[in-house]
């Protein structure tokens, strides 16, 4: 699906204000993947509003509404939803190292910015938890 609102306030057919548009939303249940938000940007966008865009995803992820059998769930697995749990021992690919030698360019901003959304918790034993957290992938396209 493409141009697809996320409302943060409002419901799927009027959705209200604070709510993010993924430019592309794509689900991939047999790859244990129940929802991907895709968003595009040419370069025109200040270091700051892709991270603002990131934290109205997040809203939207954590809203939860009554669904049609009364239970509270989250709103979006209203729409879609997952077949299992996701696997614990994936982990996010971490923004800031992507290219450690261009530390200029802008999705070493973008990490730096939404940091909070995707930065696991150290524990002992080396692992990290990402529960409540959102992988993030910055790449460029380049011709």
């Amino acid at each position: 699906m493409t141009e697809v609102a996320l409302p943060a306030t409002g419901t799927w057919v009027n959705p209200g204000k604070g709510g993010a548009e993924a430019a592309i939303l794509i689900t991939a249940l047999e790859d244990e993947v129940p929802l991907l938000f895709v968003e595009i940007d040419n370069c025109f966008e200040s270091a700051q509003v892709l991270p603002a865009k990131i934290d109205k995803y997040m809203r939207f992820g954590q809203r939860k509404v009554k669904d049609v059998d009364g239970k509270e769930r989250p709103m979006w697995r209203t729409r879609w939803c997952a077949r299992r749990p996701p696997r614990r021992s994936a982990a996010p690919a971490d923004a800031a190292r992507l290219q450690p030698d261009r530390p200029a360019q802008p999705q070493h901003r973008l990490a730096q910015l939404a940091e909070r959304h995707w930065r696991g918790t150290a524990h002992d034993g080396g692992f990290h938890m990402y529960d409540g957290k959102l992988p993030i992938v910055v790449t460029s396209i380049s011709s």
